[in-house]
């Protein structure tokens, strides 16, 4: 009885521990991109491909800010908030982590590198300046909806679909394969 005591006490302690680790240790990239921004572009899709090199507590989110007034306001507001000189202000892509912002990315590994580098950069003393100002920006104006995607659902795998497609073609082969067969044996 006291074993079995102790060991639910010692899972309920376990369970308490791993559930105190915070949601803000997550850190948030924002990158706000144009509307076929062909730098936006490469930049993502290479982030996508390296996604296994980007630390696990980091989520990349993006506002496309071309064709989207609302994530445009955005820019411009933490563009103010961040200092960061009015020619450069509505630049893409512009990536902030923190308080520590990067204008402009090609997807090279230079460019990732760097990106790694502010990402560093900016967990240290983290705190999301975004969230908060979508919040200003939504008290402001109760019609403003700022539209955000994460890289996953910019480019969503595909690993599921492509197993039924092959599971699908192979069925339909392994038929017409079967019919062929079958069929000779008259």
């Amino acid at each position: 009885m006291k074993k079995l005591l102790f060991t639910i006490l010692l899972l309920f302690a376990c369970i308490i521990t791993i559930s105190s680790v915070k949601a803000d240790d997550k850190i948030k990239v924002y990158f706000f991109r144009g509307y076929n921004c062909t730098h936006c572009e490469s930049s993502l899709k290479y982030l996508h491909e390296h996604k296994d090199d980007i630390p696990k507590n980091v989520e990349i989110v993006t506002f496309e800010v071309w064709k989207n007034s609302n994530n445009r306001a955005l820019q411009l507001k933490l563009a103010e908030k961040l200092n960061i000189p009015e020619d450069n202000e509505d630049s893409v892509p512009l990536i902030i982590v923190g308080n520590s912002y990067k204008i402009g990315m090609d997807g090279t590994p230079t460019d990732f590198n760097k990106l790694l580098t502010l990402i560093e950069t900016g967990s240290k003393n983290y705190q999301d300046i975004v969230s908060p100002t979508i919040k200003e920006l939504e008290k402001e104006d109760k019609d403003f909806k700022a539209k955000s995607l994460t890289l996953s659902e910019l480019y969503p795998d595909n690993t599921i679909l492509t197993i039924v497609v092959f599971a699908i073609f192979g069925a339909i082969i392994l038929g017409f394969g079967g019919m062929i067969l079958f069929s000779r044996k008259k």
